[in-house]
């Protein structure tokens, strides 16, 4: 996912401090709750605060968000964006509170923290960074013609990240034609013919369970019948319609999974970009 890159807030600004060299090192390597640990320690010496060391706030939010703390590093971020009087930092803060907000799938308001980066960065790549991630978020949304102009307007303006926000573009316009499966249309399909759904899809494994085990049972219904078993015609009469009403939603859950991986993989190489261009 998008969300699990961090803003930049490790890449755009210096270290701090030595002080900060073992806990850089411990999020370097994953290990984020030590590293947590470390940058409290830091912010607690000497009775120091969050605003008096804002890079290693900014980095144990960092930590937090790792670990799944969502609540607490979006508190942090969002009171670091508060109170931070340098633009670049106040700029990172906003950042990580947008990420976050992406992780929570809040796209609508991580969009608005990056855009609030953008306005509030002095430096031109940080400005650069916020305005990409803000254009993504469209896509993230599933507005991709909007977010394929965000990121065209974005390499014309002919910024640090030009190039790499122009390539961005051109894989989100994709996004409008991605192949679709319709879950009415392939439940129906199913109820036709049983299984026949889940192939359409690509899932043959699971339409070929569906069809034979609807098959056994509808003949097993049948022979009961021919035998004048009331006890168990009605039972397994039951069973051949939960099987069959069950093989019914598999199909139309089959296009929704379709739809979704068609999606995530889109939305994967975008992310393999960010990273791999040293975007983030």
């Amino acid at each position: 996912m998008l969300g699990t890159i961090l803003a930049a807030i490790l890449t755009v600004f210096l270290h701090s401090s030595t002080d900060s060299g073992f806990a850089d090192y411990l999020y370097s390597n994953g290990e984020y709750e030590l590293a947590a640990g470390e940058y409290l320690r830091i912010i607690h010496a000497d009775n120091a605060d969050t605003l008096s060391c804002p890079l290693v706030s900014l980095r144990l939010a960092g930590c937090l968000q790792k670990i799944g703390r969502f609540s607490d590093a979006l508190f942090l971020y969002t009171y670091l964006g508060d109170h931070l009087t340098d633009r670049d930092m106040q700029a990172g803060a906003l950042m990580g509170t947008g990420a976050v907000l992406e992780e929570i799938c809040e796209f609508s308001s991580a969009r608005l923290a990056y855009v609030d980066a953008v306005n509030t960065a002095v430096d031109i790549e940080i400005k650069n960074r916020a305005d990409i991630m803000a254009g993504l978020m469209y896509a993230r949304m599933g507005r991709w013609e909007s977010s394929a102009e965000d990121l065209t307007r974005i390499s014309s303006s002919g910024g640090p990240f030009a190039s790499e926000a122009e390539r961005l573009a051109g894989v989100v316009s994709r996004g409008s034609s991605l192949p679709e499966r319709s879950s009415f249309w392939c439940g129906l399909s199913s109820a036709v013919l049983p299984g026949s759904g889940q192939m359409i899809c690509g899932h043959f494994t699971d339409g070929v369970i569906a069809l034979g085990v609807n098959g056994l049972m509808a003949y097993l219904f049948y022979e009961s019948l021919q035998e004048e078993n009331t006890t168990t015609s009605v039972l397994l009469g039951w069973l051949s319609l939960s099987f069959y009403g069950g093989n019914i939603y598999g199909g139309s859950k089959a296009a929704r999974t379709y739809n979704s991986a068609r999606r995530r993989e889109l939305l994967e190489e975008i992310t393999g970009i960010l990273e791999n261009e040293y975007i983030f």
